[in-house]
């Protein structure tokens, strides 16, 4: 832009060193016809008498073609600039966008090249922390089955022959008992299985008050399933349940699963 405007004032300039030149040749042409005199010209002078407005008239005519001259002049060198100012000011404009295209395209690229750094930090970091959460877990993991096992062993070597003692709620609708626990648990526990070999064992019904109780209340759906007897949905009234012959199970695929239900009746 700075440009265009040194360039406009130089056609400035020029065209007024034009416009003064004109002025300057019109002047002289004006001096040299009022130069000519009616003595220069006898046979004008002898035929026709000289007259105020006659002599005028070439004035005023010399005059008038003088400024016409000089007003189209100015007006082709202003067209000239103009154009000249306009080809320069849309070569600059186009000059500038082409480099705000460039800088745009490099900056783009700057950005996709950053974005692209930023992934691979980002999954490389990603990587990282997994392999550190992964390795304290997996070590941990280590040291909880080593221990668990040793504990095994040991309770294994210092368990004594004899038979063991398995509580179990109540069974499925696949015959097989729920929930077994080492320990009783009130509201859990319904029976009491006991095994020799961990495969096979026997089962009654816990001689417990609150236990009777609560099997009891709901005699179908705590009961039938592993014991039978003469109206055993039948409850009302009773407070005892009595374990006429002790039912069988086998333990498979990590349950209890009963093979002869026990024999009961209510008191």
């Amino acid at each position: 832009m700075k440009k265009t405007a040194l360039l406009g004032m130089c056609v400035a300039v020029a065209m007024c060193a034009a416009a003064q030149d004109s002025i300057q040749w019109v002047s002289d042409t004006m001096s040299m016809a009022d130069s000519v005199t009616v003595e220069e010209i006898p046979s004008v002078t002898a035929t026709a008498p000289q007259e105020p407005v006659m002599e005028q008239a070439p004035e005023k005519s010399s005059s008038g073609l003088g400024w016409l001259v000089m007003a189209c002049g100015l007006t082709a060198l202003l067209a000239v600039g103009a154009g000249v100012m306009a080809f320069m000011a849309r070569r600059e404009v186009a000059e500038l966008h082409e480099a705000m295209r460039a800088a745009l395209e490099q900056t783009n690229d700057n950005m996709r090249k950053l974005a692209m750094d930023g992934a691979r930090e980002m999954n490389a970091l990603k990587s990282r922390q997994s392999r550190t959460q992964y390795e304290p877990a997996r070590r941990s993991t280590i040291g909880v089955d080593a221990g668990e096992t040793r504990v095994k062993r040991q309770e294994t070597k210092a368990k004594p022959a004899g038979p063991h003692i398995v509580y179990l709620a109540k069974p499925d609708t696949q015959d097989c008992f729920t929930r077994p626990s080492e320990h009783f648990e009130l509201g859990n526990s319904l029976f009491e299985l006991t095994t020799a070999d961990e495969v096979r064992g026997t089962f009654v019904v816990i001689d417990n008050a609150d236990v009777h109780r609560f099997a009891l209340m709901m005699p179908t759906d705590n009961l039938t399933r592993a014991c039978t007897g003469e109206n055993i949905q039948l409850s009302t009234g009773k407070t005892r349940i009595v374990t006429d012959q002790p039912g069988e199970a086998v333990f498979e695929q990590g349950v209890w699963r009963i093979t002869r239900k026990a024999v009961i009746h209510y008191v």
